[in-house]
C-alpha cells in the first residue's frame, strides 16, 4: 500500500487544523478534570458551610428561592452568585438544587476552557490559541475554584464570552455586528452583576468597538444598550433591597477600606450592642499584619463611612501611600494563598500554592516579553490580540491600587497572562510555521 508524500501529508494536515485538534482535545481531557473534580473528588455541596463566602451566598440563595423579602444583606455583595444559585434550588429544592448548582458551576468551568480557546482564535495565531486552551485547560485555579459555589468561575465565563462576542463584532459587518455587540454587551453585564470590577474590562471593550467602527454608532449602540440593560436590573435589585438608590455592590466601601488601610478584621455592632457583621480580609489575615476593629452604629454596608476611612489613611500616608499600593499589587501575586483554598488542607493545596507561586514569578517575565512581542507584531500590521490582552491583564493590578489586592481577585484575569505566554511561546519556537518539507526522491524508471 503506497504511503502518502510529506507534501500531501502536510496539504492534509495543515498547521492550523493540527492546532485546533490540540485545543478540542484539551478542552475533553478539561472536561473530564472538572466533571472528576467538581463531581466526585470536591463537590461544592460539602462545603457550603465550611467557608463563610459561600454560606452567604447559599443562605442568599435560600431566601431568594423562597421569595423572602429583599434586606440590605442582598445588596451587599454582587447579586449575580445569589441569582444563579436560587434557579436550581427554587426548581428542585435546596439539597438537589445545590447539586444541580454543582453541575451548573462545572459546566461554567469547562466553558472557560472553551471560549478561552475562541477569543484566543479570534485574536492570535492557531497555535497560540491551542496552547492557550491547553493552560486553561490544566490550570489548578480555574479547576478548583469551580468546586466552591462563589463569584470566580461565572464571572470568568461570562466575560469570556462577552469578549469574544465582541471582537467578532468588530471583524463583521451591518445586522451580524451589531447583533453580536448587543450580545457582547448583555454577557458582559452578567459578568458584571458577579464582579463589578469587570466593567472595565467591558469599557475596554466598547473602547475597541469604537475604534473598530469609528462613524458607524450601531455596534457600540447596542453593546451600551446591553450591558446597561443588565447594570440597571442590578441597580433596581440592589436600590431594592437597601431601600435606597445604590449601585452594583455595597461591599465596595469595606474593600477600599481594607484596600487603603492597614485593617486585618472588623466587627460591627449595632446601637444595641449586638454583634451585626464580622468580617477578614484574607491576605493580611494569612500574613500576620494589620490591626483588629471593633466598630459601633455603623452597618458593614455603609459605604460612605467606610470610604470616608479609607480616604482617612490616604490622607494620613500621603506620599507613602504608594508602598501600599505597590504593596496591593505584590499582594495579588505569591505572598499568600488564594482563599478559600487557603482553608482547604490537603494536596490540593500545595498544587495550587505552587501554582500561585509559578504564575507570579512568570508574570512580569510575561508583561514585558509581552511588550517587545507587540512591537515586533505591529511592525507587520498584527499587534492588536496580543495588546488586548495586555491591556486587559492590566485590570488587576489598576483593581489591586483602586481597591484591595488578592490572589483570589486577580485569579479572573489570569487567563489573559496564560493567553500570552502561549502566544511568547508560539512566536518564539516558530509553532504556525509549516515544518520544511524534504523534495521526494526520484527513482529511476
Amino acid at each position: 500500500m503506497q504511503q502518502p508524500s510529506s507534501q500531501e501529508v502536510d496539504r492534509r494536515w495543515p498547521p492550523e487544523h493540527r492546532w485546533d485538534r490540540l485545543a478540542v482535545v484539551a478542552i475533553v481531557a478539561g472536561a473530564v478534570l472538572r466533571i472528576v473534580w467538581i463531581l466526585v473528588v470536591h463537590p461544592p455541596v460539602d462545603f457550603v458551610y465550611r467557608y463563610s463566602d459561600m454560606r452567604s451566598y447559599v443562605s442568599r440563595a435560600e431566601l431568594l428561592a423562597s421569595g423572602w423579602p429583599l434586606g440590605p444583606n442582598d445588596a451587599f455583595f454582587p447579586p449575580g452568585t445569589q441569582i444563579l444559585l436560587a434557579i436550581p434550588i427554587k426548581l428542585f429544592g435546596t439539597e438537589a438544587g445545590l447539586w444541580a448548582a454543582a453541575v451548573v458551576w462545572c459546566a461554567l468551568s469547562i466553558a472557560v476552557v472553551w471560549v478561552s480557546w475562541r477569543l484566543a482564535r479570534e485574536l492570535l495565531t492557531p497555535a497560540a490559541a491551542g496552547l492557550t486552551a491547553a493552560l486553561c485547560a490544566l490550570w489548578p485555579l480555574f479547576i478548583t475554584y469551580g468546586s466552591y459555589f462563589t463569584s470566580e468561575t461565572p464571572a470568568l465565563a461570562f466575560m469570556l464570552a462577552a469578549l469574544w462576542l465582541g471582537v467578532m463584532a468588530t471583524r463583521r459587518e451591518g445586522r451580524t455586528a451589531v447583533i453580536l455587540a448587543l450580545l457582547s454587551g448583555l454577557l458582559g453585564g452578567v459578568a458584571t452583576a458577579f464582579r463589578p470590577q469587570l466593567l472595565i474590562n467591558m469599557l475596554i471593550m466598547a473602547a475597541v468597538v469604537l475604534f473598530a467602527f469609528r462613524r458607524r454608532i450601531a455596534p457600540l449602540a447596542s453593546l451600551g444598550v446591553g450591558l446597561l440593560a443588565v447594570l440597571a436590573g442590578v441597580v433596581v435589585h440592589n436600590s431594592i433591597a437597601a431601600n435606597q438608590l445604590t449601585g452594583l455592590a455595597t461591599n465596595g466601601g469595606v474593600n477600599f477600606w481594607f484596600g487603603h488601610c492597614d485593617a486585618r478584621q472588623v466587627t460591627m455592632f449595632d446601637s444595641n450592642g449586638e454583634e451585626t457583621a464580622d468580617f477578614t480580609n484574607s491576605v493580611p489575615n494569612l500574613a500576620g499584619r494589620g490591626g483588629e476593629y471593633v466598630l459601633r452604629g455603623h452597618d458593614i454596608w455603609d459605604d460612605g463611612f467606610f470610604l470616608e476611612l479609607g480616604w482617612e489613611c490616604i490622607e494620613q500616608d500621603k506620599a507613602k501611600h504608594a508602598f501600599r499600593l505597590a504593596r496591593n499589587v505584590i499582594d495579588m501575586t505569591a505572598t499568600t494563598l488564594p482563599y478559600p483554598q487557603s482553608e482547604d488542607p490537603g494536596w490540593a493545596q500545595d498544587v495550587v500554592q505552587a501554582n500561585n507561586v509559578a504564575y507570579a514569578v512568570l508574570l512580569p517575565w510575561i508583561v514585558i516579553e509581552s511588550l517587545f512581542l507587540i512591537v515586533r507584531r505591529r511592525r507587520a500590521g498584527k499587534s492588536f490580540g496580543e495588546a488586548f490582552l495586555l491591556v486587559n491583564l492590566a485590570c488587576a493590578a489598576l483593581v489591586a491600587i483602586l481597591l484591595i489586592g488578592d490572589p483570589r481577585v486577580r485569579s479572573v484575569y489570569d487567563v489573559f497572562g496564560l493567553a500570552l505566554l502561549a502566544a511568547l511561546f508560539a512566536d518564539r519556537f516558530h509553532l504556525d510555521e509549516p515544518a520544511e518539507v524534504e523534495p521526494p526522491e526520484h527513482k529511476a524508471a
